[in-house]
């Protein structure tokens, strides 16, 4: 059983007798993101699902004894690959999908495996595992590949760390911590010495903001950087930090922070000069953000 508030589903193991039964679900839960793109054809579809087709490694999501969904997680040598995860249409936007997932990162996690898979190109499912961690590595005609590493204790502890600051749970913050923690603000030029301090001008912060996780990778040499968005009223600020871990609890952060604004008028003409390929776009519009 896997649980959370208003939220509760099993996995039940398939039998090779379920593909199709399990083809139909996947052709509803596929068939708006397929038509929109044109890409909409039942027999693809089930050439695509009996290519890997492995009732050992799928299995049923269930729900109130019904099933509304199911996965198919395979560990290999080297890689764990999630090859199909579908939740039925009247079963979907339920967050049943975000805790399958969760799962099976998990399994991974639990594992010391990356997990790798594919989503097709246009699909909403893209911004979905970009907002659960997984980056994108490469891409073919139809495709586009995705791969999370696994997480050690560093990277949880910052994830942790800025959930907590999030839901203004300075106690849960402050116990992610070390004692003597080391914080540098570099570009306000401000030094904070000792985990308490640190709580304490975070938990001073003028009220009405909210942070968005954008990335969080480990370091060649065993530090974690992130990378998050800030958004205060009508200002919008990226803070890049880089933590030091020890023993599992954050000993160091060094923090730049950069606010949102308009280019310099320089380069803001609609054509500048020796710039052909310049554009814009909306930096806070980013489908990896995950407001935690």
């Amino acid at each position: 059983m896997n649980s959370a508030p208003g939220l509760s589903f099993e996995l039940e193991s398939a039998k090779a007798s379920d593909f199709e039964d399990l083809l139909a679900l996947r052709l509803r839960a596929m068939r708006a993101s397929l038509e929109q793109i044109g890409r909409y054809d039942e027999e693809r579809a089930r050439e695509r699902l009996a290519a890997n087709w492995a009732p050992e490694h799928t299995r049923h999501i269930v729900v109130d004894g019904h099933r509304i969904g199911f996965v198919v997680l395979k560990r290999l040598s080297h890689v764990m690959r999630l090859n199909h995860l579908y939740i039925d249409p009247p079963a979907q936007r339920r967050g049943i999908g975000g805790r399958v997932l969760e799962w099976a990162c998990t399994e991974a996690d639990r594992a010391q495996l990356p997990i790798e898979l594919c989503a097709i190109k246009g699909s909403a499912a893209n911004g979905f595992y970009l907002s659960h961690g997984f980056v994108e590595i490469g891409e073919g005609e139809w495709d586009v590949d995705y791969v999370r590493m696994p997480r050690g204790p560093g990277i949880r502890a910052v994830r942790a760390l800025w959930a907590a600051i999030e839901a203004r749970d300075w106690a849960g913050a402050r116990a992610l911590l070390r004692d003597d923690l080391e914080v540098r603000w570099w570009t306000s030029g401000e030094r904070y010495e000792g985990a308490g301090a640190y709580i304490e001008v975070n938990a001073r912060y003028p009220e009405g903001w909210t942070t968005h996780l954008l990335e969080v990778s480990r370091l060649d040499d065993g530090r974690v950087l992130s990378l998050v968005r800030v958004d205060h009223g009508s200002t919008t600020c990226f803070a890049t930090s880089i933590f030091r871990i020890d023993d599992e609890r954050i000993a160091g952060i060094d923090e730049y922070r950069a606010t949102v604004e308009a280019p310099p008028a320089w380069r803001a003409e609609a054509h500048p000069p020796g710039l052909p390929g310049r554009g814009t776009f909306d930096p806070r519009i980013d489908p990896r953000a995950a407001q935690r």
